[in-house]
C-alpha cells in the first residue's frame, strides 16, 4: 500500500531551517506517517514550494514539491496551483491521499484523486470542519469546494465524538472516530517538578513554576489573555512560544507587549524537534483559544504530566472527566485556577499522575497509527 499526505505547511517537519511552520494537523500527519514507514508502508507527503528539489527523499518518506503556500493573489494563482497538486498527486501514485483540516484544496484533491483512480480521505482538524457552511469561517467559493471534497471522500476521520455526531447531524457522514496520537517513550513516566521540589515562588524567574502557552499568534487563540495572566501572577514565570499566523500587525503588537512584561520569556518560533524540553519543564500547560478540534499541545503537556488550564476548549469534557487540568469558562475563572494550582502543588502533582496515565492509555500513537492503517486498507480492498 502507498500512502500520501497532503500538507503544504508540513515542509519545516523535514527541513526546519528552510520552513519554519509547526501546527497540529502537520505534527498527527507526521507522526501516523513514521508508524506507517516502520510497518513497511510507502509513504509521500505533498508539501509546498520552499524552493527545494522537486522530488526528495527524508528517512524513507518522499517529499513531492507543489505551489508555493501564502504568496501572490489566490484567484489568480488558482489554475496554475491546482496543475501543481495534479502533478505531484501524479508523482506520488499513491493508493490512498489524506488530507487534514478544511481548505477549498479538499475538493480539487477528491477531484483528482478519484480521476486518477485513487482513493481520498480526508481528517477533520477544527470544530468547523463538521458544518456545511464552515460557520462563516470561509469564503462562500472555498465553502462550496470544501462540501464538494468532503461530501466525495472515500473516508472521513474524526477526532473527538463530538465532531463525529456533528458530521452525522450537519452533513449526514458516518465517519470513524481515531483521536490524536502522539509517541510515548520512557519520558513519559516522570511528571515535571513541583514547587515543592526545584521551583521557589521567590527565587529567579528560571526557577519560578512556569507556565507554558504554545501556538500561532492567530486573534482566535487569544495570546493577549496569556500575558495578561502573567501580569496578574508576577510570583511566576510564563513562556510564550510561537509566531507566524495570518495577521502581522497582531504579531507584532504581542511581541511589542511581551518585552514590557519581565516574568515572560519569549524564545520565538521553535522547530518541532526543539519544543519537548518547554512541555517537560512546564508547572502547567496554559490554552486560552476560542476554537479548536483536539489541540496536539495538550498530547505533548499529559506526556510529560503536565495539567492543562484552559477557558473553554476541552474536547468531549476529557480534561474535566480524568482530572487533568481545569476547563474555567472564563477568564478570572483561568487566573483562579492558575492561582490554586501554584498554592496547591499536591493538586498539581494528583493532576500530573492523572494525565500521564490518561495518555498513556488514550494517545499512543502507534494504537492510533494502526488504526489509519486498518482504514486505508480495507479502502485499498474496495478500490480493487
Amino acid at each position: 500500500m502507498k500512502v500520501c499526505f497532503f500538507s503544504p505547511t508540513a515542509y519545516g517537519y523535514f527541513n526546519p531551517d528552510r520552513e519554519k511552520w509547526a501546527g497540529g494537523a502537520e505534527t498527527q500527519q507526521f507522526f501516523i506517517a513514521r508508524r506507517m514507514i516502520e510497518n513497511g508502508i510507502s509513504v509521500s507527503f505533498i508539501t509546498g514550494d520552499h524552493g527545494q528539489p522537486d522530488v526528495e527523499i527524508y528517512d524513507d518518506i518522499e517529499v513531492i514539491k507543489s505551489f508555493r503556500p501564502f504568496t501572490g493573489n489566490r484567484k489568480l494563482r488558482f489554475i496554475p496551483d491546482m496543475l501543481k497538486v495534479k502533478r505531484a498527486m501524479e508523482i506520488a501514485d499513491a493508493d490512498v491521499f489524506n488530507q487534514r483540516s478544511t481548505s477549498f484544496y479538499t475538493g480539487q484533491l477528491a477531484w483528482f484523486a478519484h480521476r486518477l483512480g485513487k482513493m481520498f480521505s480526508f481528517s477533520i482538524g477544527i470544530d468547523y470542519n463538521c458544518y456545511a457552511d464552515c460557520q462563516g469561517h470561509l469564503s462562500f467559493p472555498m465553502t462550496a469546494l470544501y462540501r464538494y471534497g468532503i461530501l466525495s471522500a472515500d473516508a472521513i476521520i474524526a477526532q473527538t465524538e463530538k465532531q463525529r455526531l456533528l458530521l452525522k447531524n450537519n452533513l449526514g457522514i458516518d465517519s470513524t472516530l481515531i483521536r490524536n496520537g502522539i509517541p510515548l517513550g520512557s519520558d513519559v513516566s516522570t511528571p515535571s517538578p513541583t514547587p515543592s521540589s526545584d521551583y521557589s515562588t521567590s527565587g529567579p524567574i528560571s526557577r519560578r513554576p512556569d507556565y507554558l502557552w504554545v501556538g500561532s499568534f492567530r486573534r482566535r487563540k487569544r495570546p493577549e489573555l496569556f500575558l495578561e495572566l502573567a501580569r496578574r501572577m508576577p510570583e511566576a514565570s510564563f513562556t510564550i512560544i510561537g509566531g507566524g499566523g495570518d495577521d502581522q500587525a497582531f504579531h507584532e503588537e504581542i511581541v511589542r507587549e511581551i518585552a514590557t512584561l519581565e516574568n515572560v520569556v519569549y524564545p520565538g518560533f521553535m522547530k518541532p524537534g526543539d519544543i519537548d524540553a518547554f512541555y517537560s519543564r512546564a508547572y502547567a500547560y496554559v490554552n486560552t483559544s476560542t476554537l479548536e478540534g483536539f489541540p496536539n499541545t495538550y498530547l505533548h503537556s499529559w506526556k510529560y504530566g503536565v495539567p492543562v488550564l484552559t477557558i473553554e476548549i476541552d474536547p468531549d469534557s476529557l480534561i474535566e472527566d480524568n482530572g487533568i487540568g481545569s476547563c474555567t469558562g472564563d477568564f478570572e475563572g483561568l487566573v483562579s485556577s492558575a492561582r490554586r494550582l501554584l498554592d496547591n502543588p499536591e493538586e498539581r502533582s494528583e493532576m500530573s499522575l492523572k494525565a500521564i496515565d490518561y495518555v498513556r492509555k488514550n494517545h499512543d500513537i502507534s494504537e492510533k497509527a494502526d488504526q489509519y492503517i486498518a482504514l486505508f486498507n480495507n479502502l485499498t480492498l474496495r478500490s480493487e
